[in-house]
């Protein structure tokens, strides 16, 4: 056995987990199950009965020093989900574990509160990739793939989630408006009944993880009592000690009246004092007006035959004009003169859950974020932009945020912070923050399987050739459409027969000598670095066009967008543009801070304006509900 007082200098690798739940106590509520290893988090996904396992190809690589636990996640009311932490001991497992015994195979057996987990350790670290395309002796990192930590980690374990406080009447559309910011269904405010709601009480949404809720009922007349525990509430969460335990917003929803009435109740109001009095802290206030459509059709009923020989365009934006007269005139004038009033001002925004105005979401998720940035802290403005689901927008500034925050910065240099990694290594870094801010409902972890990595390193790599040719500016003035296009011309040939998507490179296997060989700040790697970040941000882009966000991604949707991506004119713009920057400069003249600015243009030169989304996702065939294999 090993030295007990000795710290051990090698390392372990976990090549699998079980983990037996049978006799845990909420055992019929375990929904899945992730393993934190050092930097990285990785899902236990295989299930048998009451057990969950993984086997992990290649093993992960464990240091003693190195943070170790489990979070097992199980269900409570329904679909809110409870964590249960499962921490191990590294002096333990490295105890137990003798390096110079046999078999090289050894299995560490651990107990916690009836949870019985197996881990199977080994000194080796055996990988899944074929022989004659393993790298080359003198080109291999001297480092591990996950030595480099995504910058997304970092941010998460300071702020894991967006921390949201929805306060609202029945009635008042907190579910759907939380349906349809985040992605989800089913929103969790709608499992309890009336006076039920326990401000206390976090939801967190398996499709959608990377926000808390807390539900309070709206303040009804009467019911002055609400007000302070709201108050209390804020108060204590706003003295919590780390920034993922404090509030980051509120959202406060008032239904837009229909005949008139009052639009502030008295508690509301006195809600309304305590923020602009400084005694709810920094947490910002969103008044959020609801159900639009509604005041919509009251006017279109209002309007009746005077909109006689008027057009249909002339008409519907007559019922705009007067609808937001109604608006002003009955909520947006009423909170304006009050907050003024008391020397405060408080944003809001109108929104509505109708196909028809679905970008109204758009703006309230950017205030939001913009106040919780503002107001609140950096890390928790980016944790918003990464928990919304309805602005790409925001999803390429995130990226661009973290992205400057370290890696973006470093591809101009062979001496940074890529010194002695491999290009795969150096490009798994990179891909992993991208798709991170994204967010999608992946619950199969398709965008981080190394299927879909391998997809867009070998897009890299099939477009990256032939002799420069010259950009057309006026290409990128229609990105959406020439991808809707191309969408449009995979799937129409498709329409009723259940045939796979092709795209037109392998999934199965790199072919790229360069993704293996040591990162070096050459004009052909930095070329192809700053390719990848681009065609990785549109690929996405694409997706978010195709997938539904509070449906489960699919492979087929992946493969629609990476191959849509392939097909439209867009990709060989894109690598054309990029040839011409690296051709153009010379390693003597490269900064990482010019180098920075192009990636950053690019990046938004080529993004699809959120504005177009909904016109796009209309021209768009349905993409079928049957999935296939890469």
């Amino acid at each position: 056995m090993a030295d007990l007082n000795a710290t051990p200098t090698y390392s372990l690798h976990i090549a699998d987990i079980s983990v037996d739940f049978s006799k845990f106590k909420f055992w019929e509520n375990v929904a899945s199950a992730e393993a934190h290893i050092g930097h990285s988090k990785v899902a236990i996904e295989h299930r048998t009965g009451k057990t969950l396992s993984q086997t992990f190809a290649p093993p992960m690589k464990l240091c003693f020093q190195d943070p170790f636990y489990l979070d097992l996640l199980y269900k409570r009311f329904r679909v809110m989900t409870k964590t249960y932490d499962v921490r191990f001991n590294m002096a333990d497992i490295f105890r137990t574990y003798d390096p110079l015994g046999r078999p090289e195979r050894q299995e560490y057996h651990m107990s916690h509160e009836k949870i019985n987990i197996v881990l199977g350790l080994s000194v080796n670290s055996n990988t899944d990739r074929k022989p004659d395309l393993a790298p080359t002796t003198g080109n291999s990192s001297t480092h591990g793939t996950r030595d480099l930590v995504p910058t997304t980690d970092d941010i998460f374990r300071i702020c894991p989630q967006f921390r949201i406080l929805v306060i609202g009447k029945t009635g008042v559309g907190k579910s759907s408006l939380i349906e349809h910011a985040f992605g989800v269904q089913n929103a969790l405010v709608s499992n309890f009944k009336r006076g039920e709601a326990n401000i206390d009480n976090e939801f967190i949404s398996l499709q959608n993880n990377r926000f808390v809720l807390h539900d309070s009922k709206g303040f009804e007349p009467g019911e002055g009592g609400n007000v302070d525990i709201v108050q209390q509430f804020i108060e204590r969460r706003g003295k919590m000690p780390n920034l993922g335990e404090r509030l980051h917003a509120i959202w406060l929803c008032i239904q837009i009246p229909s005949t008139g009435g009052r639009v502030l109740e008295t508690g509301t109001e006195d809600f309304l004092k305590l923020k602009c009095s400084g005694r709810l802290g920094n947490v910002p206030v969103i008044v959020v007006f609801t159900q639009y459509d509604k005041l919509i059709n009251q006017v279109d009923f209002e309007l009746g035959s005077s909109g006689n020989g008027l057009n249909h365009d002339a008409i519907k934006e007559l019922i705009k004009d007067r609808a937001e007269a109604k608006l002003r005139e009955s909520c947006i004038g009423p909170l304006e003169r009050f907050v003024a009033s008391i020397g405060s001002d408080i944003p809001h925004a109108t929104v509505s859950t109708s196909d028809n105005y679905k970008e109204s979401f758009v703006h309230l998720i950017q205030i939001t974020e913009g106040h919780v940035h503002k107001h609140v802290a950096v890390d928790a403005s980016l944790v918003t932009s990464v928990a919304q689901r309805v602005d790409p927008g925001l999803k390429i500034k995130a990226s661009i945020d973290v992205g400057k925050r370290k890696y973006w910065n470093a591809l101009a240099s062979c001496t940074g912070i890529f010194k002695d990694y491999t290009a795969e290594a150096c490009l798994h870094v990179l891909h992993t923050d991208i798709i991170a801010v994204w967010n999608f409902n992946d619950p199969h972890h398709y965008l981080s399987s190394q299927n879909f990595r391998t997809l867009v390193m070998n897009t890299v790599d099939k477009l990256d050739v032939g002799p420069p040719g010259t950009s057309d500016p006026s290409n990128t003035m229609k990105v959406g459409l020439s991808m809707v296009g191309a969408i449009t011309g995979i799937l129409t040939p498709l329409a009723g027969v259940a045939a796979p998507i092709v795209v037109p490179i392998a999934a199965s296997v790199v072919l790229a000598k360069w993704v293996y060989d040591v990162y070096q700040a050459s004009g052909v790697l930095l070329r192809r670095f700053i390719s990848f970040i681009v065609d990785l941000t549109i690929i996405l882009q694409t997706l978010y066009l195709v997938s539904d966000e509070d449906k489960e991604l699919s492979i087929r949707d992946i493969k629609l967008a990476v191959a849509a991506y392939h097909r439209s004119s867009v990709s060989g713009s894109v690598h054309v543009r990029v040839q011409e920057y690296v051709r153009k400069s010379t390693i003597l003249n490269r900064a990482d801070r010019d180098i920075l600015d192009e990636v950053i243009e690019l990046v938004n030169l080529y993004s699809i304006p959120t504005s177009e989304i909904s016109f796009l996702r209309q021209q768009i065939p349905a993409v079928g509900l049957t999935d296939e294999p890469w």
